[in-house]
């Protein structure tokens, strides 16, 4: 009698384990699933608001015809500011990562410089206006 109440007692143990592993796997891929889902609804926001401060930005609204053009999309307070937030955040972002490329390339130069002589930077900047004047030679003589 022992011996087989020790083997029931295991097999269902052994089920209620595949049990708990299944329910923490479901759990699991349930909260990843949440997680792109946000992500993506995040993404859509912030291209949603973008798309709203382009096209106010491009026509010149002010806010009172920017709030009754938004008004027929039937958005809630929440759901519009979350766009206009993420939108913002968005174009500060695009505008910061369209500046540092011309901050990067003025510290290359001035690094650049700074390990030249002062001859080599002397003889550059001649070269430079003498390309100048060249270039101003060219022009008058296309034009007539």
């Amino acid at each position: 009698m022992r011996g087989k109440k020790s083997a029931t007692e295991k097999q269902a143990a052994r089920r209620f384990g595949k049990f708990v592993r299944s329910v923490r796997r479901n759990l699991r891929q349930a909260h990843r699933i949440l997680q792109r889902a946000e992500q993506a609804a995040r993404l859509c926001y912030e291209k949603a608001g973008v798309a709203m401060l382009d096209a106010k930005a491009s026509s010149g609204m002010n806010e009172e015809g920017f709030a009754a053009w938004l008004a027929p999309l039937g958005l809630s307070q929440d759901c519009l500011r979350q766009c206009l937030e993420l939108g913002q955040v968005a174009l500060d972002r695009r505008q910061a990562e369209a500046a540092e490329p011309e901050e990067l390339f003025g510290r290359i130069v001035m690094e650049r410089r700074d390990q030249m002589s002062p001859e080599a930077i002397r003889r550059e900047e001649e070269d430079r206006v003498r390309q100048r004047e060249e270039s101003g030679r060219r022009q008058q003589e296309l034009v007539p």
